[in-house]
């Protein structure tokens, strides 16, 4: 009969050990977990404090070190020291940004564990087997659950509202639909408005033709986004302090990393501030300012500045114009289209996008469609994409997601003979898309990290290049995933972060930060080595232009270098002198080149 009753006491505590040994388990993988936890949300906070929004090459040593170069500017171990800490400065903020990342996914790997871990020690607490009454004073069990329950709990509220905090300093505020605003918002202007007077002048319809595109400088580097001149009878001499060959210089209301954009006798610009950002209309040959104006907003869209580098601000994108308007973006991610009297055509925000330096990719056009790379976040957050809008309406025509992370380049349009394709690059792809509607043409694995060069293209093959890992050449013909076949050569070789390539039938030249200009063989894939380099006295944002047989490079304290490349060297033909910091490329048109200073707009050429 005893061997089917209840268990005495003793039998009972026996056959409940396991669970209490389990127990004491889990309550210290719960401990263990929430002090680990703890330890990787400090350092997440720790890190996050110390590089919130800080160039990298705003470092003390590093300036001081271009300080004794603007001083000494031969000296060749100045030179290799500012390299050297270039190339470190720009490792450690890779490795922040993984840092990051990394710590992210342990801050959340550990909560989790620790919440298994306390949910899995509640159910497995001891029960007596037979209850009565307690007085709460003597049972260790309910002074550790008053204790322990209420400290995870205030544990696990500050871990979450860390990382919320963390989340939302970083995070975008893209809107869900891309074609408008949250629920509720107002929507952009779009079309004419009835309050707004008529334009100065109608519209022309249609889009330019190809012969119009050639004569003027309608995107960031000019026709088809290459840097190459249609005009080779312009100045290679001229100096801004005295006035030499500078027909005018006209100052620029707002700042802005964006390239001047020409189109017959209009010069556009854009400018903006955390607050404000404006569009200006130059007239080409005087440089009066013809109008500015206002960039629409939303109430989402200028609620609160995104966070831009020093180096990017609040008006890198480079306008775009098809003849009949002129188009802008800016940081917050509004866009707004101005006919040539200064009328908003329309006006909408694609949301603040999520980007670690401020969005940069430059705008371009396809025939009556405005193209714009808005890539932002991280890859796996699937933000990013391609979207082109109607030129008459701003309405977007069709868009295309993007599974990659945010991205600074430009996308450029191209026609191999067969079929016109728009090229983007973003780590760590290149790829590929009809204009027609957007679908994907093919795709290659070449690139990482930050990319920020734009592609070129010449003789049916695509150029692209990004700091760390290559200079890469692609056949354009190709269908899919063709990282295998469509390579055709590869070069590892003074690459630069910034400066988009050049390139000719016969020879690709890049141009790096730190001032070394790089010429290598287009057509030698088997042993892709440099041809030449040479060396400058300057750093570079400006990517360089070709005309005609002179290659114009423009440093960022405003001097300028003209050069004739050849096989076996590069021939220094003249310097020149801005007179402010350029960071800016160059637009090229019959004997004149428009250039953006510091503060002032400016055309070079013969009086």
């Amino acid at each position: 009969m005893s061997e089917t009753t209840t268990p005495s006491g003793d039998e009972h505590i026996q056959f409940n050990r396991p669970a209490n040994v389990g127990r004491r388990i889990a309550i210290q993988t719960a401990v263990i977990a929430g002090l680990f936890s703890l330890a990787v949300c400090v350092l997440l906070v720790v890190d996050y404090s110390r590089r919130k929004a800080k160039d990298p090459l705003n470092s003390p040593g590093y300036q001081a070190l271009k300080a004794v170069l603007a001083k000494q500017p031969q000296n060749e171990e100045v030179k290799e020291q500012i390299r050297m800490v270039d190339l470190e400065l720009r490792r450690q903020y890779f490795r922040q940004r993984r840092f990051a990342a990394i710590g992210g996914l342990l801050l959340l790997g550990g909560i989790i564990v620790g919440v298994i871990g306390a949910k899995t020690a509640v159910t497995m607490r001891r029960k007596l087997p037979m209850p009565a009454p307690e007085t709460g004073e003597g049972d260790a069990d309910a002074a550790t659950g008053r204790i322990g329950r209420p400290a995870v709990a205030v544990l696990l509220l500050f871990l979450i509202a860390t990382a919320t905090v963390l989340y939302m300093s970083i995070r975008s505020n893209l809107p869900e639909d891309i074609d408008g605003l949250s629920a509720g918002a107002k929507p952009a202007p779009s079309g004419a408005s009835p309050a707004r007077p008529a334009p100065a002048t109608p519209i022309e319809p249609g889009f330019p033709t190809d012969e119009e595109i050639a004569r003027n400088w309608p995107r960031f580097r000019g026709p088809g986004g290459l840097g190459i001149s249609g005009y080779t009878n312009v100045p290679t001499t001229w100096d801004g302090g005295s006035g030499k060959n500078i027909v005018w210089k006209t100052p620029v209301p707002l700042p802005g990393n964006n390239s001047p954009v020409v189109w017959n006798d209009r010069v556009f610009l854009c400018g903006a501030t955390e607050k404000k950002r404006q569009v200006y209309s130059f007239d080409a040959a005087t440089g009066k300012l013809l109008w500015q104006k206002d960039a629409p907003g939303t109430p989402q869209s200028t609620a609160k500045p995104p966070k831009v580098m020093e180096a990017t601000g609040h008006a890198a994108p480079t306008m775009t114009t098809d003849g009949r308007r002129a188009f802008a973006m800016f940081a917050n991610g509004d866009v707004a289209a101005f006919d040539f009297a200064g009328n908003v055509a329309w006006a909408r925000s694609l949301g603040i996008p999520q980007n670690s330096y401020g969005h940069a990719a430059s705008l371009t056009m396809y025939h009556d469609l405005l193209l714009i790379q808005f890539d932002q976040g991280e890859a796996k957050s699937e933000k990013s994409r391609l979207l082109a809008l109607d030129a008459a309406t701003g309405k977007t025509v069709w868009q295309t997601k993007r599974k990659v992370p945010n991205s600074w380049p430009s996308p450029i349009v191209i026609d191999d003979g067969n079929r016109v394709q728009i090229i983007t690059c973003a780590d760590p792809w290149v790829i590929a898309y009809s204009p027609s509607d957007g679908k994907e043409l093919w795709r290659v694995k070449c690139l990482r990290q930050d990319v920020g060069p734009s592609p070129v293209f010449a003789a049916g093959v695509v150029y692209v290049v990004n700091e760390f890992p290559s200079l890469s050449a692609i056949r354009a013909d190709g269908t899919g995933d063709v990282t295998k076949t469509h390579v055709l050569w590869e070069a590892e070789d003074a690459l630069p972060d910034t400066c988009s390539p050049l390139a000719t039938d016969q020879y690709v030249f890049m141009l790096a930060s730190y001032g070394t200009l790089t010429c290598y063989d287009a057509k030698k894939y088997d042993d892709p080595v440099p041809l030449w380099e040479e060396d400058f006295d300057a750093n570079f944002t400006s990517s360089p232009s070709l005309v005609g047989k002179r290659i114009y490079l423009f440093g960022n304290e405003g001097k300028c270098w003209v050069v004739e490349p050849g096989r076996e060297k590069c021939q220094k033909i003249s310097e020149a002198a801005l007179g402010e910091d350029c960071v800016t490329s160059p637009a090229f048109q019959d004997g004149r080149i428009y250039i953006r200073g510091k503060k002032h707009l400016f055309c070079i050429g013969k009086k």
